[in-house]
């Protein structure tokens, strides 16, 4: 069976994962986006502590047999090479090695420890506390200290070594209490910060993973919170232009049957509307692909003049050439500075005009006023159609989809305003929105609204 080992040397793909990345100390970074490497090294390190270790450990005097030195050898050879896997089964290889050490000790030489396996165990101790649960921790913290103390016992109270005789204790049995209950505590003191030591990276790990998941979900909501906001942006634009363009389209087939001259300013109207949908269209691509990271100001939020109030007025001529009686009303102080806020104003006079031309029909009156009383803001929109003109084709026959009152509802909603929409008394619709202007809140609550 191929056990293939996945490369992570280019482990940090996401975004979430390099700025969680930031925190890391360099060797942490190295390490963890290198568990190769990181394998290699431990390999390296306890294959070196090992050999230091049997040359001062207790070993036969006498130049040990070659088939002794060959058994130390391989095991210690495997048992690092075992290492590349403690990540997937530590628990495991924690029993395998902790076994065999304890068995050689107690078959083959009693005074000896890590000879066998060297300090492999202690790595996939600390492992299985970095990596798994706290049960199986737990176990194997368990399955390390009830080796470590039954060695300790056999130590002490046994002399059942095949290779070298043990030395005689010839301390009292209160002093060999005493000393076996240190070793104990010491060997149980030991494991315990081992343990502790993976735990801890085991909490740092999943903050890490907890905050690159909070990172991503808010990706996902930015990514989706700006598909609204393209959308919005692009019904308004394309469900006014195409409404105003049938209607004027429509009037100039009618027109033109009797009034060349006239038809033919429509069919300019027409143009200039077309031209001017592309340009709104191309400006709201433009900010969707903007390499720099700039924020780009949505046209006509500003406005093609630095005037809000014109735009507005603008925007109503543009309805009045279709032949919608619509009269426009401004009261009050000029709208601030806020390119978001006079964005919204237009958006929503654009699309409650969109709707008049659409739905109101045989309409004597459409009214459009904005009074502006900082920090209030109250728009409003009322006509008196209800029935279609006989004989005059409409752009649609049919309800709308709602899109264009929710996208008013939310632009309302960032305002902390409210909307009201529905039948007045003249018989037709009316659509009121109040806004609230409250540059601190909005600095606040998003630092790029200015």
């Amino acid at each position: 069976m191929n056990h293939q080992t996945v490369d992570q040397s280019v482990a940090l793909r996401s975004e979430g994962q390099r700025l969680i990345a930031m925190r890391w100390s360099r060797f942490s970074r190295w390490r963890k986006t290198h568990p190769r490497g990181t394998n290699w090294l431990l390999l390296v390190l306890n294959l070196v502590l090992t050999a230091f270790l049997l040359m001062i450990s207790a070993i036969p005097q006498e130049s040990p047999a070659a088939w002794y030195v060959a058994i130390l050898c391989v095991s210690n050879l495997a048992f690092g090479i075992s290492i590349f896997w403690r990540k997937k089964i530590p628990l495991t290889l924690l029993v395998v090695s902790t076994f065999t050490e304890f068995l050689y000790g107690l078959t083959v030489n009693l005074h000896s420890s890590y000879i066998l396996t060297g300090f492999t165990s202690m790595i996939f101790l600390y492992t299985l506390a970095a990596e798994s649960s706290l049960p199986k921790t737990v176990a194997g913290y368990c399955i390390s200290v009830v080796a470590y103390v039954l060695g300790n016992i056999l130590f002490f109270y046994t002399d059942t070594s095949l290779e070298v005789s043990s030395t005689s204790v010839d301390e009292s049995p209160v002093a060999t209490v005493i000393t076996l209950g240190f070793m104990v505590a010491l060997g149980l003191a030991f494991n315990l910060v081992i343990v502790m030591m993976g735990r801890f990276a085991h909490k740092n790990n999943e903050f890490d993973r907890q905050v690159i998941e909070r990172f991503e979900q808010t990706q996902v909501l930015a990514a989706s919170e700006e598909r609204n906001r393209i959308a919005r942006e692009m019904h308004d634009v394309v469900a006014h232009s195409l409404t105003v363009m049938i209607t004027l389209a429509d009037g100039a087939r009618i027109v033109g049957q009797r009034d060349r001259a006239r038809a033919e300013e429509v069919l300019l109207e027409l143009s200039n509307t077309g031209r001017s949908a592309l340009a709104d269209m191309r400006r709201t691509l433009g900010v969707l692909r903007n390499p720099d990271g700039q924020e780009l100001n949505l046209l006509p939020a500003e406005g093609r003049s630095a005037d809000a109030r014109e735009n507005l007025e603008e925007l109503v001529s543009s309805f009045a050439a279709t032949g919608l009686p619509v009269t426009f009303d401004y009261e009050g102080e000029e709208l601030p500075a806020d390119n978001n806020l006079r964005l919204s104003v237009y958006r929503i006079v654009q699309e409650s005009l969109t709707n008049a031309l659409r739905y109101a029909k045989d309409a004597s009156l459409v009214r459009v006023s904005v009074r502006v009383h900082l920090p209030h803001i109250e728009v409003s929109v009322i006509d008196n159609g209800s029935t279609a003109p006989e004989g005059i084709p409409t752009p649609s026959n049919n309800l709308g989809s709602g899109k264009g009152l929710a996208g008013i509802r939310e632009r309302a909603a960032f305002y902390e305003g409210s909307v009201d929409a529905g039948r007045n008394d003249l018989g037709g619709w009316t659509t009121r929105v109040h806004l609230v202007w409250q540059p601190t809140v909005l600095s606040a609550r998003f630092p790029h609204t200015e």
